[in-house]
């Protein structure tokens, strides 16, 4: 299409070919209009009642002109109705669950989208035992209500634009006008005017391209399937984003606390939650470094150890074929193959495989002989630490770390491990979302109370770094 006028030829050979469309011509008076729709995207009976049945009942003598003002100003009885602006408008309006119907050269649409759509049900991932039980679907207009229920606010600002060639992917910034740094909003508005691409229909395609497809393996937008927590983003001051398609809502910037923090932080009391907060962060060391430091005691710096655990240590490798650094790489290689191997079979077989791998052949290498206990709980504490951090992406990032770091720690021991941490500690301090900075909860002198969850009756300020307008949080 030229994007020129609208005429029947021009619609139908757009859709030529397409079992879905519908063309239906329709003769009121002395005119003939012609009415387009999608089949599964709009509402049969919609159509006939607010669309077709007034249309036929306009009996009023004029011309084709005069019909079309009509239909777009009194006789439809459709709530929502927008003049196209040319046959590429009409196009889009079809593929977005509209009814166009064409006056001669001039074409009006109305919404008459199905109702057929996953409702919202309670969060999958994010589980919760105290807050909302409502998360995002796949219908981008459900989540945008679903976040005005949450954020009554006359100022919620969700600003929409398609992304994607061919997919057409309506995409939504959600902020909050007067608190939300508009330059926060505008560097969105950029990232996503930039995206060329044929389609934008997976996660790792919206994260890839509005963050630039930056080479780590730390996530740069924070995604979340819970409303409430969606919101509370917003609230900090932070830009939202709702891809249709995708039951996710991603927030930006992100940093290193917002990942540590949990849904549950604000359901529970300040000293149960900053008692937890601390645990995740040792779970956080625990499952990045511990690995690579017994390889590193137990390979160059045995008389580190206390004499009762080194003894152990070497009773449990009695008669183990292999080196310490293939024990655990290759116990750390199996666990991720059966974290794949669990994800990708169906929910019964998954939570039986893991119970068969973890037990069974656990068990089983380590009666053979094959791998030693020490190693076994060493990669098991590790792999469950790992699970105590709230955010998938993230825990992802440091289980490639622990890799590095142990590989390192086969190499030079201690001292390999420590230029690992220091080549980690390099790589997030260089990170930017949104232009702030990774470790900004860290970075000021008050960085310390980053790791507690704050009193929610003294957390007066929002965050600085993320330049809100309104900087009190209550009075």
């Amino acid at each position: 299409m030229d994007g020129h006028a609208i005429t029947d030829e021009r619609i139908s050979a757009v859709f030529s070919g397409a079992g879905d469309f519908n063309r239906r011509e329709l003769r009121v008076g002395t005119h003939i209009i012609y009415v387009y729709a999608i089949d599964g995207l709009t509402s049969g009976g919609d159509i006939s009642e607010l669309v077709v049945k007034p249309l036929l009942q306009d009996t009023r003598a004029g011309t084709i002109d005069e019909l079309f003002d009509r239909a777009l100003h009194s006789t439809v009885y459709n709530s929502v109705a927008v003049a196209c602006e040319d046959a590429d408008d009409a196009a889009r309006k079809l593929v977005n669950g509209f009814t166009v119907v064409l006056f001669g050269e001039n074409a009006i649409a109305f919404e008459t989208k199905t109702g057929e759509k996953r409702a919202p049900a309670a969060p999958e991932v994010e589980n919760t035992v105290k807050g909302p039980k409502d998360a995002f679907t796949e219908t981008v207009r459900t989540n945008t209500s679903l976040l005005r229920r949450h954020l009554r606010t006359p100022a919620l600002r969700l600003y929409e634009t398609q992304v994607g060639r061919r997919s057409l992917t309506n995409v939504t910034v959600a902020y909050i006008d007067g608190l939300t740094d508009p330059g926060l909003v505008e560097r969105m508005k950029k990232r996503l005017g930039e995206i060329d691409v044929d389609g934008l229909t997976t996660p790792a395609a919206v994260e890839e391209y509005v963050t630039g497809s930056r080479p780590t393996a730390f996530p740069l937008l924070q995604y979340t399937e819970r409303t409430d927590r969606f919101a509370q983003g917003l609230l900090e001051g932070r830009v939202g984003l709702l891809v249709d398609g995708l039951p996710l809502g991603y927030l930006a910037p992100v940093d290193l606390g917002a990942l540590m923090t949990a849904p549950e932080d604000r359901g529970t009391d300040y000293l149960s939650a900053s008692f937890l907060r601390v645990l995740r962060y040792l779970a956080l060391l625990i499952g990045l470094v511990l690995p690579g430091l017994y390889v590193a005691m137990a390979a160059f710096h045995p008389e580190m150890l206390p004499t009762a655990l080194l003894q152990a240590i070497i009773e449990s490798k009695h008669a183990v074929p292999f080196p310490t650094i293939f024990e655990i790489l290759g116990l750390l290689a199996a666990f991720e193959l059966l974290q794949e191997a669990s994800i990708a079979m169906p929910h019964s077989v998954g939570q039986s495989l893991s119970i068969i791998g973890g037990l069974v052949v656990g068990t089983a290498a380590v009666e053979a002989k094959i791998i030693s206990p020490a190693a076994l709980i060493v990669v098991a504490a590790a792999g469950i630490a790992g699970f105590a951090l709230p955010g998938r992406s993230f825990a992802d990032a440091l289980r490639l770390w622990r890799f590095f770091l142990t590989v390192l720690a086969s190499f030079a021991g201690l001292f390999g491990l420590t230029l690992g941490a220091l080549c980690l500690l390099v790589h997030l301090s260089g990170l930017t979302s949104l232009d702030v900075d990774y470790l900004a909860p860290f970075s000021r002198v008050s960085g310390c109370r980053a790791v507690l969850r704050p009193r929610l009756f003294r957390q007066k300020y929002r965050d600085p770094a993320l330049h809100p307008l309104d900087a009190k949080n209550q009075r």
